[in-house]
């Protein structure tokens, strides 16, 4: 890689619209509808998003990665609205990389049929050999010697759950995408849940430390990309033999949003976080240096 590389990270879209159907009650989704009624649908400014696309024009950013959550409830409506966003982005020229959420796998029937998939991204190159959709990891190259794979370990779960299952198939899938990237080149992971977590309740990533374990075995993983917390935080867990950590919060949440612009030279990666107040302006920064 020659010239910086520059994206941008953001998370935890929420698109959503209250539903009056009786059916929600013969699924989890009248837990998410009444959440959206009574918190969601104050708490999250969508016309921020629109305002990302002049910051991203202005600072160079390339590429975007995102890490879940388009919906509230997993009701096509909102993942059209997600589709229509994200059409935005691409007639700007941005290209866009993205995963599911546990809230894109919200109800059982949605899960079972993938409805995610009928509105994203499912394969980010026609020639990878593994398919999100199918084989719950994917991956592409970015530039020279610069690569991204994306992991699904989202899943349905019970009222009051929002585990993600990093399954024994989502493993062996990913083993073969580090197996088919040389060890010489760098990869950024996108995936929506965190590898720690501090909430109490059933929040965390089912058989976590199996997936740190295999990162811990492919050092050339530089950043892992996630959501789900809805809290804006960056750690260096290289000194545990772990990636930089990136988590850009939920981005239109108008007391939490962020989102992060990364630029990726030979020796360095920097990281500015934005905020929005009245606009979206930077409000620290991060510099590591590459090993």
């Amino acid at each position: 890689m020659t010239t910086p590389f520059r994206f941008a990270h953001i998370s935890d879209l929420h698109f959503g619209s209250f539903s009056l159907s009786p059916l929600q009650f013969f699924s989890k989704r009248f837990v998410g509808n009444f959440n959206f009624l009574l918190n969601r649908r104050k708490a999250f400014a969508y016309n921020r998003l629109i305002d990302l696309i002049d910051l991203f024009k202005k600072e160079g950013v390339t590429h975007i990665f995102i890490t879940g959550d388009f919906s509230v409830t997993s009701r096509k409506i909102e993942f059209s609205m997600g589709k229509n966003y994200l059409d935005l982005l691409r007639k700007e020229g941005f290209t866009l990389f993205t995963v599911p959420g546990n809230h894109d796998h919200y109800t059982k029937r949605s899960h079972r049929k993938k409805t995610f998939y009928r509105f994203f991204d499912k394969q980010f190159d026609p020639d990878c050999p593994l398919s999100l959709k199918k084989d719950l990891v994917t991956y592409t190259q970015l530039v020279q010697g610069l690569w991204v794979v994306a992991l699904d370990t989202a899943t349905a779960t019970p009222l009051y759950s929002a585990e993600g299952h990093f399954s024994p198939e989502a493993e062996e899938s990913l083993e073969k995408a580090f197996q088919a990237i040389p060890k010489e080149d760098t990869i950024l992971l996108m995936n929506h849940f965190p590898l720690f977590t501090t909430e109490k309740g059933k929040n965390s990533l089912v058989r976590a430390p199996l997936l740190k374990s295999l990162l811990a075995k492919n050092p050339n993983i530089l950043l892992y990309l996630h959501g789900h917390s809805h809290r804006q935080a960056v750690a260096d867990l290289r000194p545990n033999q772990l990636p930089i950590i990136s988590d850009c919060g939920s981005t239109p949440h108008r007391k939490e949003g962020a989102c992060h612009l990364f630029t990726l030279e030979k020796t360095e990666i920097s990281l500015d976080v934005y905020r929005f107040d009245d606009e979206w302006k930077k409000d620290h920064s991060h510099t590591f240096e590459r090993a």
